[in-house]
């Protein structure tokens, strides 16, 4: 009896430690079915008054202010293109019932445009970012575009603005899916999708932590453009680099982590579980003509799995710390006072 109770005791004990352990995340897997207190709501269909069919409309109807405003979108596939250009801070949910990922997402925004349509690459994006301060949560962002011979860039998102911080979202295309442009940008437990130059930018400073980097055909992961070695730059953290299911035949050994738009790109892999796909070069050149590569930083640390290994490209480095390319580096020291830190 003695003994019995002895290991009642323990095996509470141990499933206390256990539900108690890292109490903010558990907080962080709490379901966001209901739109928080003040919220503009919109729902696919039988609205209640006051509430939006379309997010654009929400989005229109919010003041062009300094005041900091909220919507909340119910579940449903939403086919339109969307332009926030508001000055005030913007939080936008999509309802899940698992806010730590993209996973269970159950609002999903679509629409098809190539740059060759809509005249350049940001407006041919699902949903078009043009401010500060603003935060999006659990949506879906697909352009369905697809494959184009030419003028095939197709956005998922275009993100101009700085303190920009997406978390727990799915963006899917196939080239150019997310534009991270001007500004200081952070991506959290998130999945981006596509073949092509798919994570790409000329100013940005961004900070990916905890992505799903899908590859769909060969190509380049991520295409860096800034006009000096300060300008911009993406570091991908603690990520996972993996070959999609439905990808093409020939992918594999033919994705390469980068390459560079400008000859002072940098884009730095850490600690990250890089596929068997990618090439053991690791990095490309932009073309036979134009090289871009005498000033580049491309560069990685702590990666594992069989992408990792491989004779690397001679302009391309392997670091000894991640000493200068922390998420305070890159987004500055002020960063959690704007970055969601429970996803950090």
């Amino acid at each position: 009896m003695l003994a019995l109770s002895l290991r009642v005791f323990i095996s509470a004990l141990f499933l206390g430690l256990l539900t108690s352990a890292n109490p903010v995340h558990l907080e962080r897997r709490a379901s966001r079915t209901s739109p928080p207190s003040g919220a503009v709501v919109v729902r696919p269909s039988n609205p209640g008054a006051g509430e939006f069919t379309s997010i654009q409309a929400a989005v229109n109807s919010l003041p062009n202010d300094s005041s900091s405003r909220t919507i909340f979108i119910f579940p449903g596939t939403y086919s339109e293109q969307v332009v926030i250009s508001r000055s005030g801070p913007l939080t936008i949910f999509g309802s899940t019932t698992d806010t730590t990922s993209y996973l269970h997402n159950t609002v999903t925004i679509t629409h098809s445009e190539s740059a060759g349509q809509s005249g350049s690459d940001p407006t041919s994006a699902t949903l078009q970012v043009n401010k500060a301060n603003f935060k999006l949560y659990n949506v879906n962002l697909k352009n369905t575009f697809g494959q184009s011979s030419t003028n095939g860039q197709a956005l998922a998102v275009s993100a101009s603005g700085t303190q920009q911080g997406y978390y727990g979202v799915s963006f899917t295309s196939f080239q150019d899916t997310v534009l991270a442009e001007t500004g200081v940008q952070f991506y959290a437990n998130s999945f981006i999708e596509g073949a092509v130059d798919f994570i790409f930018g000329q100013h940005g400073h961004a900070f990916f932590q905890n992505v799903t980097i899908s590859s769909t055909s060969k190509g380049c992961i991520t295409a860096d453009g800034p006009s000096s070695s300060t300008d911009g730059i993406f570091v991908i953290n603690k990520s996972n680099i993996v070959l999609s299911p439905s990808a093409a035949s020939g992918t594999s050994g033919n994705v390469f982590l980068g390459r560079p738009w400008t000859d002072t790109a940098r884009v730095v892999f850490t600690n990250s579980a890089l596929g068997a796909h990618i090439n053991p070069a690791g990095w490309s050149i932009w073309s036979t003509a134009t090289p871009n590569t005498d000033k580049v930083l491309f560069a990685e640390f702590g990666n594992t799995g069989p992408g990792a290994a491989g004779t690397r490209a001679s302009f391309s480095k392997k670091l000894t710390s991640t000493s200068g390319f922390t998420i305070s580096d890159i987004l500055g020291s002020n960063y959690a006072t704007w970055v969601d830190t429970s996803f950090v």
